[in-house]
């Protein structure tokens, strides 16, 4: 898929995906595992989710050792409070913190970090001619069109990027959501199977945008992963997001 790519890197023990030739461009892109952190099970060990349930200084600790990581200071990260919904916030320069209910989070500044939590959910990043876009997409969220509305906050899309999700091959779901995915347009696989990096791919692709890179990471299948489909009580792995100044 054209120029855009995920490596896998080990940073200060962290497990990170990220895209090499979009950080020398100026675009921060990484997604974490859960190895690295300091957290007890079933956290362990790099939780990110403050709405887990895990230890508040454990959590503290997680986010300031993938912050050191990725290349950001915790006073720079932005949160949604997510909601499995489709509503997009934009942070302006500056802002820091938690904010509102919402599935997206847009910029246009240099220097907020977009953060994003997961735990099969995919989180897809998308950036455009008018900024740069984190969203959360679950399957109620690409029902609820999600990922169209963050191409439009920030559009038309240059590159897209897409977080390890839960595949096909370990999410069975219910007629709720065949029917909610079959009015969207989605697709389902045979057996009423989701493929939630499919159905964002697919998505992606009716908006007319061509570079994306996707994980081929299933968080059903992987231990590497948290998975609330797996393991229930779990944590969150983060994605994160930022425009930054280009590398020389």
């Amino acid at each position: 898929m054209a120029g855009t790519s995920l490596t896998k890197q080990t940073c200060a023990g962290i497990g990170v995906l990220t895209d090499v030739g979009a950080r020398s461009a100026g675009i921060l892109v990484a997604f974490t595992d859960r190895h690295g952190g300091v957290s007890a099970p079933p956290y362990d060990s790099l939780n990110l989710g403050a709405r887990s349930g895990d230890d508040r200084l454990s959590l503290s600790e997680n986010r300031r050792r993938a912050g050191r990581a990725i290349g950001f200071g915790a006073h720079a990260l932005t949160l949604a409070r997510q909601v499995h919904g489709a509503e997009i916030i934009e942070v302006s320069s500056g802002h820091s913190g938690a904010v509102g209910d919402a599935d997206g989070l847009v910029t246009r500044a240099v220097g907020p970090v977009l953060g994003i939590l997961t735990a099969d959910c995919a989180a897809v990043i998308v950036a455009g001619e008018r900024g740069l876009g984190i969203l959360h997409a679950g399957w109620r969220g690409l029902a609820a069109g999600v990922i169209g509305r963050g191409v439009d906050a920030v559009g038309p899309i240059r590159q897209a990027w897409i977080g390890p999700c839960i595949r096909a091959c370990c999410y069975e779901v219910g007629p709720d959501v065949v029917a909610a995915f079959d009015e969207a347009g989605l697709p389902v696989a045979p057996g009423g199977r989701v493929d939630i990096s499919r159905a964002a791919v697919a998505t992606l692709e009716r908006a007319g945008i061509s570079d994306i890179a996707a994980s081929d990471d299933c968080t059903g299948c992987s231990p590497s992963y948290f998975s609330y489909r797996r393991e229930g009580r779990t944590g969150r792995q983060g994605a994160f997001a930022a425009l930054v100044e280009p590398s020389r």
